[in-house]
């Protein structure tokens, strides 16, 4: 009973501080102290919760959702959740991405530091990463130096990919 009671009460109140300062209809809910209908309360409170969290994001980093259109797409083409992690959710994704594109032709990983302007440990890193998701390859090892290029499932991970951050970058007017 005890329980019952804790849960209806953790139901009713709002502990998110500046709720009311964000969203307009729920001040006006709680001016006017609806107690009639709790449904309607719990409703905008509901719905302003999931416009906050949506807008935490910001207009440039949207994130990535694996389902619909997407997953259908992703799978078709042979990838996993994880890859399109790897490529679209994940921080790195986008240097991911122009590792693989560079990696069209065979590199290794100093010539990749040095055409990205980025610390060769951290090539190494994504490289590690795109290894490990079959990605990209090791097409040729000499003494200690490795050769890598994109292979057939990274060019089509590639693809998707641009296909994704491109409707990224389009705006609506």
């Amino acid at each position: 009973m005890f329980t019952a009671l804790t849960l209806t009460h953790a139901a009713l109140v709002d502990y998110r501080s500046g709720a009311a300062e964000t969203q307009p209809q729920f001040k006006t809910m709680q001016d006017s102290k609806i107690g009639g209908n709790q449904m309607l309360y719990l409703q905008a409170r509901k719905l302003a919760g999931a416009e906050l969290s949506l807008g935490d994001f910001g207009a440039d980093s949207r994130r990535g959702v694996w389902r619909g259109l997407t997953r259908s797409k992703w799978t078709e083409m042979g990838l996993c959740c994880g890859v399109f992690d790897l490529l679209v959710n994940m921080k790195g994704g986008r240097t991911r991405t122009m590792l693989l594109r560079s990696l069209l032709e065979p590199k290794n990983k100093l010539q990749l530091s040095h055409e990205f302007g980025i610390d060769w440990k951290a090539v190494d890193g994504h490289m590690t990463r795109l290894l490990q998701y079959g990605l990209a390859d090791e097409v040729m090892i000499v003494g200690t130096c490795r050769v890598y290029a994109t292979t057939r499932k990274g060019k089509c991970a590639l693809e998707l990919a641009d296909d994704w951050h491109e409707r990224d970058n389009v705006e609506c007017t």
